[in-house]
């Protein structure tokens, strides 16, 4: 070889050292908690589609068994946001160090969340005394407090037993509890016991169990382009399955571990938030604030958390989508 040619190489080697020392690193992977409810699905669909990495969006949703199981997952650093009820993005800002914006509302349940009950008890005022499963640290304490209250109880007229949602079969089987709060996928595996059947729905309190995606504060002001984009990826998730609802509801019962037709069932109880919908509800923050005031005032009268409500800084998203 010539020491032309070899010089020659030896600067087209260095122009390869310099282009890669210069190339941008990939973002790190934003990873959000997810456990299984129809109106998460579209997240998870949306990522099945290549729809996060359309637009640029690194993201990494990872799978938990509850609601109870994703917030423990944010409060001890093992994630960078969650997919929850409003309740669980308020006790993960309360009990957590790292701050959460609420950047997304997927949907509001509006008879998903159930209280379902084994026979003879056929009305909430038959629960008094009876044994109440809930997943205390999450969802099912606010909901049976709102349940309870409806009737004129309160959470001392009955006997709390703390069960997740993955256990509830095996608790009813085992007749330690006569009575538990939850939803689809597992709500449906229940009332399929002999016996039982539903006592109250969230259709009774409508926009009271609203969905959230919260991602840690730090990501979003690190990436202002987050949240819009996020919202983008929604809505294309939506109108994905709109045009292809057999396709789309086929894969998203199949994650959920349940049939066609119950998944499409289950979807009957929520009300799925498309994109101008929540650029409505976003551009009135002091009103979604105020319900997450409200839903931090019921949580501390129930002794969830211990916390001054009225200090809760501002957690909903005010840029622009």
């Amino acid at each position: 070889m010539g020491s032309v040619d070899l010089k020659r190489i030896l600067i087209l080697l260095g122009l390869i050292l310099i282009i890669a020392g210069c190339s941008k690193p990939p973002e790190p992977s934003v990873k959000i908690a997810i456990n299984l409810w129809p109106g998460y699905e579209y997240l998870i669909l949306a990522q099945q589609l290549g729809f996060y990495q359309d637009v640029g969006l690194n993201v990494e949703l990872v799978p938990f068994s509850s609601l109870s199981d994703s917030q423990r997952a944010y409060v001890s650093g093992r994630v960078d946001g969650l997919a929850s009820t409003m309740i669980e993005a308020v006790q993960s800002q309360v009990l957590g160090t790292r701050p959460l914006t609420i950047a997304l509302l997927p949907d509001y349940s509006n008879g998903g969340d159930v209280v379902v009950a084994i026979n003879p008890i056929d009305t909430l005022a038959a629960l008094k005394g009876k044994r109440v499963g809930a997943e205390i640290s999450s969802l099912g304490i606010y909901m049976l407090h709102r349940t309870l209250s409806s009737a004129g109880l309160s959470l001392n007229d009955v006997e709390l037993v703390n069960v997740e949602q993955s256990a509830a079969l095996k608790a009813f089987n085992d007749q330690r509890i006569d009575a538990f709060v939850t939803y689809p996928p597992h709500s449906i595996d229940l009332l399929k016991l002999n016996g039982m059947q539903t006592i109250f729905t969230s259709a009774d309190i409508p926009f009271d169990i609203i969905d959230t995606v919260s991602i840690a504060s730090d990501v979003i002001q690190a990436n202002p382009d987050f949240v819009p984009l996020l919202h983008s990826v929604w809505q294309r998730a939506l109108d994905f399955a709109a045009a292809n609802p057999h396709q789309a509801n086929a894969a998203m019962a199949d994650r959920e571990g349940i049939a066609v037709d119950e998944f499409t069932a289950a979807l009957s109880d929520i009300h799925l938030l498309n994109r101008i919908e929540q650029k409505v509800l976003f551009e009135d923050s002091i009103a979604l604030q105020k319900k997450v005031i409200d839903v931090c005032q019921v949580l501390a009268l129930v002794d969830a958390i211990t916390y001054e409500c009225s200090k809760l800084p501002n957690m909903i998203y005010q840029g622009k989508l």
